[in-house]
């Protein structure tokens, strides 16, 4: 039976994915904007919504030092693990919008985390300078929003319009039923397969804290998942990659953002969050720029390289936690020997790219 809903849940995962896309590409056609300004608002706020409620229900509940551990491991698997997904799936094509604009913006709003954070607590003021930050971000898109209406508007005049049917209320009533009956299906069936994979682990006698730090983590991702996977299958790069970015921050700028400031008392931070995973996050942020630029795409290899991180990744916290002696034997080989390499050829593929575009 949990296997069942474990496959019951993977296909209202697609399924939702699938509706909820559609609306949104119906939306954006009606309004003139392009997918990767819709994936950057719509979706990304909508895919992160559940993770918003749960934050503010923990923070309201008095337990708000869960919801920073979520959004930094939400922050770095919608990096490493999405695009690593979805780029092995069909190499993603990058738009110059994303690689002058979102990605320097998520890298700031990780900076700017990193330091209100580097006193070791988060407190209401902190929460509301990023509410403020938020404030600025929306008006910057508002006026992108704009300038893009206008532009998509004169295309159309020259190349009409896919939409095959009149924007009427009817229009809106219709594609907004289905926009929420695909998000309910996404949130519904990663539930339902976060469920069945933790009861399956522990029938197979995986710990609790292993469970926690692998399929939970992972669960919280799975709409991205579904919707950048959808987008991809589409040929919507865009979709795809923007709504990775979207997500990055509106979890810093409105969950952690309205979390810290709704929480009674300031929020704790960890000796561990500021050594490893703010650095790691701030990192696989700032990676994007020479892996995307000049290229303008992420290839398999590179989303291969993703992949491999987020499992090293993985399988660092795993060993921290049960304080298994291999745990310094791969921190050594990851900071001497690996990362180093990866460096080094994060910069071959730069200059050879650069050099490539120039001719």
């Amino acid at each position: 039976m949990t296997v069942l809903f474990f496959i019951l849940g993977l296909v209202m995962l697609i399924a939702g994915a699938e509706l909820f896309l559609k609306s949104v590409d119906k939306f954006g056609l009606a309004w003139s904007v392009s997918p990767v300004v819709m994936g950057l608002t719509v979706v990304a706020f909508a895919t992160g919504a559940p993770e918003l409620a749960i934050s503010l229900q923990a923070a309201a509940e008095g337990k708000p030092d869960l919801v920073l551990g979520n959004i930094l491991g939400s922050n770095i698997a919608n990096i490493l693990l999405i695009l690593g997904i979805a780029g092995l799936v069909k190499p993603l094509k990058i738009t110059n919008r994303i690689i002058k604009i979102d990605v320097p913006v998520v890298i700031g709003a990780s900076v700017l985390l990193f330091v209100l954070a580097m006193d070791g607590s988060l407190t209401p003021r902190d929460g509301f300078i990023i509410l403020a930050a938020l404030v600025v971000y929306s008006l910057f898109v508002y006026r992108q929003i704009r300038k893009d209406r206008q532009v998509n508007r004169l295309k159309n005049e020259e190349n009409p319009s896919k939409l095959d049917e009149p924007v009427t209320a009817w229009f809106y009533t219709k594609y907004i039923l289905i926009l929420l009956i695909g998000l309910a299906f996404i949130v519904s069936g990663s539930r339902w397969m976060v469920d069945a994979a933790v009861e399956i682990a522990g029938v197979l006698g995986i710990s609790e804290l292993i469970i926690g730090l692998t399929i939970v983590s992972i669960g919280t991702s799975l709409p991205e998942v579904a919707t950048s996977l959808s987008a991809v299958r589409h040929n919507d790069s865009d979709t795809a990659v923007a709504n990775v970015m979207g997500s990055n921050l509106y979890n810093i700028f409105l969950t952690l953002g309205l979390t810290i400031v709704v929480a009674p008392g300031a929020l704790s931070v960890s000796p561990d969050a500021l050594k490893l995973d703010m650095p790691i996050m701030i990192a696989v942020a700032l990676a994007c720029l020479p892996l995307f630029w000049p290229g303008k795409q992420l290839g398999r290899i590179e989303a291969g390289g993703f992949l491999f991180y987020y499992i090293a990744y993985m399988a660092y916290l795993v060993l921290i936690s049960i304080q298994h002696p291999l745990e310094q034997t791969m921190e050594w080989w990851m900071v001497w020997v690996i990362m180093p390499v990866t460096v080094v050829l994060i910069i071959a593929k730069f200059v050879l790219d650069y050099k490539r575009e120039r001719l």
